[in-house]
């Protein structure tokens, strides 16, 4: 799935353990995020890169580009039911942004009478978005093309009462103008074929949520396996990675730091660098707020710093994200 680094920050809450109801009351909760910031990646994938490359830009990585941003975001919950055991949501996964990925994401939560809370959702723009018909074309433009795609999700929270949550996903994308290792590379047919990108998602996380002595935070370690499968060999990949979350909240300030590291190996060599990919991911990312702005309960400030970095075998796919922003956040 495409690690999206667009942001709103809500920051991680110590609920109960307990069976409870998923919301105080029957009716609608939500919040809105305004935010500002700017952004600097360096990714020769990017449609942000200069549209012509060399035969020489194929051995480095790529520039970095900035630019600023203004965003809003949020989320919207509706619960029902005798139990406020029902909810219907739309917005951005706490969880996620806490750890620097988020998208749009549509859903029904359930909880059941054993404490396990059961989300199943539709995220329509996670693996969606602009790329290059040819990302390796060389003495030829480059052109942007669809990349269309969709994701399912299942969550198991809080399962039997316990402090474990699963989280799984499948998914799948297709690129519009697919012409990868078409232009000016030479490649036979057959080699093309290993370059096409229309594939499949598999995804599968395991965390368990730790309160540390005396409330002194809530620490979360987490495991995950991930996989492509790919319509060309060269770009399916296996990855195994783990992540680890501190979350602390003290008078009004609350602060959550993650910390994730992920090893991804491909299939088959890619044809056009003449070796197997091997990629190693790593992220940090800080979140911060301080609630009760100016006497206001439901308004607070927020702030996300974070940087993701991809150390490949193949220079190319060398990558690099640093992203920083301030926001308000009003809470409904």
């Amino acid at each position: 799935m495409k690690q999206i680094i667009t942001l709103a920050i809500t920051l991680m809450t110590f609920a109960p353990q307990a069976v409870s109801a998923l919301a105080p009351s029957q009716g609608i909760t939500g919040n809105i995020t305004f935010l500002t910031g700017f952004l600097a990646d360096s990714n020769n994938l990017d449609v942000s890169q200069s549209y012509t490359q060399m035969q020489s830009d194929l051995s480095v990585s790529g520039s970095t580009e900035t630019s600023g941003m203004v965003g809003l975001l949020g989320s919207l919950k509706y619960t029902f039911g005798d139990s406020l055991d029902k909810q219907l949501f739309l917005g951005t996964s706490r969880d996620d942004v806490i750890t620097g990925t988020l998208a749009f994401e549509v859903g029904y939560r359930q909880q059941l009478t054993d404490g396990t809370v059961v989300d199943v959702s539709f995220l329509p723009t996670l693996i969606s978005g602009e790329v290059w018909d040819d990302p390796y074309a060389i003495d030829h433009k480059r052109k942007e093309t669809d990349l269309s795609g969709n994701v399912v999700r299942m969550q198991l929270s809080k399962i039997m009462g316990s402090n474990f949550h699963i989280d799984m996903a499948a998914g799948e994308s297709d690129v519009k103008n697919e012409q990868s290792g078409l232009k000016g590379l030479g490649l036979a047919d057959e080699q093309r074929a290993l370059m096409k990108r229309e594939r499949k998602y598999y995804y599968f996380k395991t965390r368990y949520q730790h309160m540390l002595n005396n409330g002194a935070g809530l620490l979360t370690p987490s495991l995950n396996v991930f996989s492509s499968d790919s319509e060309g060999d060269a770009l399916s990949f296996f990855s195994v990675g783990a992540e680890v979350s501190l979350a602390k909240r003290f008078n009004k300030h609350g602060i959550a730091l993650t910390v994730n590291a992920d090893n991804r190996e491909y299939d088959a060599v890619n044809p056009i660098f003449n070796k197997k990919r091997e990629d190693k991911d790593l992220g940090i990312f800080l979140a911060y707020e301080y609630s009760g702005i100016l006497g206001y309960k439901d308004w607070s400030v927020v702030s996300f710093i974070g940087a993701r970095s991809t150390d490949s075998n193949i220079e190319y796919y060398d990558y690099s994200q640093y992203i920083a922003s301030v926001g308000l956040d009003y809470k409904f």
